[in-house]
């Protein structure tokens, strides 16, 4: 009988017919002439995977991109998947501890993965006053998944490597991100997801930022209830080791470098806006010395100002005296002392 025939039977019968495979394909050779354009391939010698998915990366160097979430497993993958955009390769690596968390992919240079991070860390959810830049916004919009960190782990072959990440100061910052290298003024700070007019009790805190950490801040906003008692808040971005997680902590509770004013024997002076009402504005003096662990308790200061702006507030130090202006006129004059005597040069 005819082959032709027999599979017309077998068909007509509704018997399952086995189709011989020729297995995967072939894989390029190993030559450093590949071209890509020639050969119809899309990946270079070395990278393998499955078709269709991750590479497989057995190479040093670069940066994973990884996401520490709350929320159902499968939410995370998706959630993961929705932020491997370009530059983000979307890869695996081979062998050694994963990343943690929900990984998303790998970079090349550590200014993507910081434009990734600054993409990633706030989405604004709402509109018109109540819009607000939320951690993680668009995951919990999207996905209903809480972000509690963004991972940038170094590519190394070595579990034991760590990488040596600069300080808040020193790291490069993502082109058009308004980031401003600061520092708490307290110990420990709770933070939260979103400001309010009043402060939250800690037990409803977000996540909790460390004197240690490095600290970013982003942007400042009043939060105002219906009587116009306005609360300023901060909105930070924190790296610890290779976390990062924003959040919203008081004004008065994160100092930007540019808002120091340096003093005699290793003292700085900071003056802050904390709160203002319809009838007056009220003003945090902070003072760190010998380094920022040593702080003094923050000194409030307050004057009679109507209107939703903010008046003028600044601190200087003019010989052995300390002088505090809000709206230009001076509210606090304080003698500080002279600065320690200077060895002699050998």
């Amino acid at each position: 009988m005819r082959p032709a025939v027999v599979l017309a039977i077998v068909l007509g019968a509704g018997w399952p017919v086995a189709i011989a495979d020729a297995g995967p394909p072939v894989d390029p050779p190993a030559d450093p002439t590949w071209d890509t354009k020639n050969t119809g391939e899309d990946e270079p010698p070395g990278l393998d995977g499955p078709v269709g998915g991750p590479l497989i990366w057995d190479e040093p160097g670069g940066f994973w991109l990884s996401l520490e979430l709350i929320g159902p497993r499968g939410a995370q993958i998706d959630a993961a998947r929705s932020l491997a955009q370009p530059p983000v390769i979307d890869a695996l690596p081979r062998g050694g501890s994963p990343p943690p968390g929900e990984l998303v992919g790998r970079v090349d240079t550590l200014e993507q993965a910081l434009s990734w991070v600054n993409a990633n860390s706030f989405a604004t959810l709402g509109a018109g006053e109540a819009a607000t830049p939320v951690p993680g916004g668009y995951l919990y919009r999207d996905h209903e998944l809480i972000l509690t960190a963004l991972v940038v782990t170094p590519g190394s072959n070595s579990s034991t490597h760590t990488f040596p990440w600069p300080p808040a100061n020193v790291l490069p910052i993502p082109a058009g991100a308004a980031w401003q290298p600061a520092s708490l003024a307290v110990a420990r700070a709770p933070m939260f997801a979103a400001p309010a007019p009043q402060l939250p009790p800690a037990s409803e805190r977000y996540q909790i930022v460390n004197l240690d950490d490095a600290v970013w801040l982003l942007d400042s906003v009043d939060r105002c209830d219906d009587a116009g008692a306005c609360l300023r808040w901060a909105q930070i971005l924190v790296r610890r080791g290779d976390r990062f997680f924003g959040g919203w902590v008081p004004a008065t509770q994160v100092v930007p470098d540019s808002a120091w004013v340096g003093g005699p024997g290793e003292r700085r002076f900071a003056l802050l806006p904390s709160y203002r009402t319809r009838a007056d504005a009220g003003f945090a003096l902070l003072e760190q010395h010998g380094g920022s662990d040593q702080r003094e308790p923050a000194l409030g200061l307050h004057r009679a100002h109507a209107g939703a702006a903010w008046p003028s507030a600044a601190v200087q130090v003019l010989g052995e005296d300390l002088v505090a202006l809000i709206s230009g006129d001076p509210v606090l004059t304080r003698h500080i002392g002279a600065a320690p005597p200077t060895l002699p040069l050998p």
